[in-house]
């Protein structure tokens, strides 16, 4: 027999404990949207007052008076107080003022809502103080990898993990999306990775010193590379034949008789018939 199918309520809590645990700031946003709606419902309320349940009938047309000046009355009909069916007064107190957990500026020290460093990069920096050209600039991974030497760790897994936002490469859509950070959450992920910024400058220095070094090694093996490329195409290969230049002839013997090359030495012997 086939085991029981699990409920839906575990299902349901199982995926609950996965879920990972939300912000302060995420705690905040929530909270604040639940006292805006219940001070929305109290308002809705206050203007429109539902009756009483109970016996209540409905109330007939009002009745309408020509004044006799061109134009009609509307007249409702009073209702005496404890006649049966009679539509009862409902008073509602008036709703109670909320206190909103308001955010503070980092900057400014004021009190703000939302902003949109708030709610991309969880920075809590109103948007009158947002610095679009230095502080709160958006750079891109590249740029962070680069310029601050973080890793891809320290960028992902590095808790907590850095925010980002995703848009379109500008150069050519066709190639991947961009990560774009915030300038200064990147700054402070460096100094705690490097310790101090003397320290992460002695970083960039050496590594600046080793490119530099490998770049001239690389132009050192290319110049020798050229100049024995040179070398190979000045020098040619001698391919000319050595032709015998023979001195007089000699008898050796009765018909022997032998010539001497003048250059190199050699002998040349021959019979005459």
């Amino acid at each position: 027999m086939a085991g029981a199918a699990p409920s839906p309520e575990k299902d349901a809590s199982v995926a609950a404990s996965d879920r990972p645990p939300l912000s302060a700031a995420a705690l905040a946003k929530i909270e604040r949207n639940r006292q805006r709606a219940l001070a929305l419902r109290q308002a809705r309320l206050a203007a429109r007052p539902y009756p009483a349940a109970g016996g209540v009938r409905a109330r007939g047309p009002p009745k309408v008076v020509d004044t006799g000046g061109g134009f009609f009355l509307e007249e409702e009909e009073e209702e005496e107080e404890g006649q049966p069916g009679a539509l009862e007064k409902i008073v509602h107190p008036p709703a109670p003022v909320l206190e909103f957990d308001y955010l503070i500026c980092g900057d400014c020290g004021k009190e703000f809502m939302d902003s949109y460093l708030m709610q991309h990069f969880d920075w809590a920096t109103c948007d009158n103080c947002r610095d679009t050209e230095d502080k709160h600039r958006l750079i891109s991974r590249k740029e962070a990898k680069e310029e601050y030497l973080l890793k891809d760790c320290d960028l992902d897994k590095r808790e907590p993990v850095l925010r980002f936002i995703v848009k379109k490469n500008p150069h050519n859509s066709r190639w991947g999306d961009m990560k774009l950070y915030l300038k200064i959450q990147v700054i402070k992920r460096s100094l705690e990775v490097w310790g101090s910024e003397e320290a992460l400058q002695e970083a960039k220095e050496l590594r600046r010193d080793s490119r530099e070094k490998l770049k001239q090694k690389k132009f050192d093996k290319k110049v020798k590379e050229l100049r024995r490329a040179l070398r190979s195409s000045l020098w040619k290969k001698e391919a000319k034949i050595h032709e015998h230049e023979y001195g007089p002839e000699e008898n050796i013997d009765e018909d022997t008789y032998k010539k001497t090359c003048t250059v190199c030495g050699h002998e040349l012997t021959y019979e005459k018939m």
